[in-house]
């Protein structure tokens, strides 16, 4: 990998990249769900056995209030057989979130719910189980 020149601003080495988009994925080797709202960086708070809730390193607020950048479900496999969820194609998050709550009704399930319902149509739909 080449060093940089001196003189080369961040501004130019960024300008070519796409802004960022609320994401969601399914990592296959680690079983998990992961989505990610914010461009930030984040702490992981393992809230629960299934979640693991992001918060944003610096908050937005003085208060700390809504510092959720996201979440990652964790043992997928094992929760779609539990949820009788089709372990194959796409998935809505909304739907997959509505389950996991009335299942697992952890205070972790119902903050990503709330972060969720509060984040609207700038939320990732739906996520590919595709390899």
């Amino acid at each position: 990998m080449s060093a940089l020149p001196e003189n080369l601003q961040i501004e130019s080495v960024l300008s070519g990249m796409q802004p960022f988009q609320p994401t969601a994925y399914y990592d296959k080797h680690l079983d998990v769900i992961r989505v990610q709202i914010m461009d930030c960086s984040i702490s992981e708070e393992r809230v629960d056995k299934i979640m693991t809730i992001y918060h944003m390193n610096h908050h937005h607020r003085p208060d700390g209030l809504n510092d959720i950048a996201g979440f990652a479900i964790k043992g997928v496999r094992h929760l779609f057989k539990k949820l009788e969820i089709k372990y194959e194609g796409a998935i809505l998050i909304a739907e997959l979130l509505d389950k996991l709550v009335k299942m697992y009704p952890t205070t972790g399930t119902r903050r990503v719910i709330e972060f969720y319902r509060e984040l609207g149509n700038k939320a990732p739909m739906e996520i590919s189980l595709a390899a």
